[in-house]
């Protein structure tokens, strides 16, 4: 999934202690396995597991930023590539 600040990152200081317990929490439950900062410093992009894009959506409806308006989400599915697609071994 990935995330879009909706205004000024000073705008959301007030609700990033409830956001980052949120994410600490889904980490510690397995549900987000990677975090990223955009090097623009305007979103993240979360690596969930094992969900779909309904499942990831409605399991981080609560994710304060969504909550609150001041974030919009995309929820995009991935997968390994299948067998002999991408061979990186040399």
């Amino acid at each position: 999934m990935t995330g879009q600040l909706a205004g000024k990152k000073e705008d959301y200081a007030e609700l990033q202690p409830e956001e980052n317990k949120f994410i600490r929490k889904a980490i510690a439950e397995g549900l987000v396995r990677d975090i990223f900062v955009k090097t623009d410093q305007t979103g993240i992009v979360m690596i969930l597991s094992d969900v779909t894009a309904d499942e990831a959506r409605e399991k981080m409806a609560s994710l304060p930023f969504i909550v609150h308006g001041a974030a919009t989400f995309e929820y995009i599915e991935i997968a390994d590539p299948p067998a002999g697609v991408l061979d990186l071994s040399g």
